[in-house]
C-alpha cells in the first residue's frame, strides 16, 4: 500500500505542470505563417532538425490551427528582416579596451525596429565557441520562437544559426537578449522598437536607453 503524502502530490503536481508546457510548445512551424521555417542549421542555406519537446497527446502545437489563427490576429504586417552575428568581439569602455562578446562588434547591440502588426524576422548566427540563443524579453510570440534552451529550442551551436520569425502585437520597448547563461554580462543584448502607428505624440529628441 502507497502512502501519498504532500511531499509526493507536490512533485506530481509540479511534473505534471511541467509536461504541459513542453507539450504546448512541441511541433513544427509552417512556412506560410509566422514562425520557423528552417530552424537551426549548420551553417548557411543549411536545413537542421528543430527542436521539438516531448508532451502528453492532446496539447496545442505551435503549428496547429489554433495557434496559426492567434498569430494571424497579431499581425499579418510587412516583414522586416535583421541579421545578427554573436561573435567574439574588442569593445571600448571609456578608453580601456576589452575582450568580450556581442552582436555585430557592438554593445548595446544594433537597434531592431518595428512596428505593431509587423512580423519580425531575424536571424541569429553563432560565431562563438560555445551554443547561444536569442530571447525576446516581455513580447507576446509564439513559444517556439522564445529562446530558451532545452525548453523551446536546442541552443544554436558554434557555426550554425537560427531564424527568429513572429508577428509583434503589442507597442513597446523591449531588450533582446541570450538566454544562455552570463552571456547577456558578456554583452550580448540589444534594443526591440515597437513603434505604435496610432502614437498620437511628437517628439524633439529620443533617446534609447539600455
Amino acid at each position: 500500500m502507497h502512502t501519498h503524502t504532500r511531499r509526493t502530490l507536490l512533485s506530481a503536481s509540479i511534473l505534471a505542470a511541467g509536461s504541459g508546457l513542453l507539450g504546448a510548445c512541441s511541433g513544427s512551424g509552417s512556412s506560410s505563417e509566422p514562425g520557423p521555417r528552417s530552424g537551426a542549421t549548420d551553417g548557411p542555406g543549411a536545413t537542421g532538425r528543430r527542436f521539438v519537446p516531448k508532451g502528453p497527446k492532446g496539447y496545442v502545437n505551435p503549428s496547429d490551427p489554433e495557434v496559426l489563427a492567434a498569430e494571424r490576429q497579431r499581425g499579418a504586417g510587412a516583414v522586416r528582416k535583421y541579421r545578427f552575428t554573436a561573435a567574439e568581439t574588442s569593445l571600448d569602455l571609456g578608453g580601456r579596451t576589452i575582450r568580450t562578446w556581442a552582436y555585430d562588434d557592438v554593445a548595446p547591440g544594433p537597434v531592431v525596429r518595428v512596428t505593431k502588426g509587423d512580423v519580425l524576422d531575424l536571424t541569429l548566427a553563432n560565431h562563438l565557441p560555445v551554443p547561444t540563443t536569442l530571447h525576446s524579453h516581455g513580447v507576446r510570440l509564439r513559444c517556439d520562437m522564445d529562446g530558451v534552451p532545452g525548453l523551446t529550442q536546442e541552443g544554436i551551436k558554434p557555426g550554425a544559426e537560427f531564424s527568429y520569425r513572429f508577428a509583434v502585437s503589442h507597442p513597446g520597448t523591449y531588450l533582446l537578449h541570450s538566454h544562455e547563461g552570463m552571456q547577456p554580462d558578456r554583452g550580448l543584448y540589444a534594443p526591440l522598437i515597437v513603434d505604435d502607428p496610432r502614437e498620437p505624440l511628437k517628439y524633439d529628441k529620443e533617446w534609447i536607453v539600455v
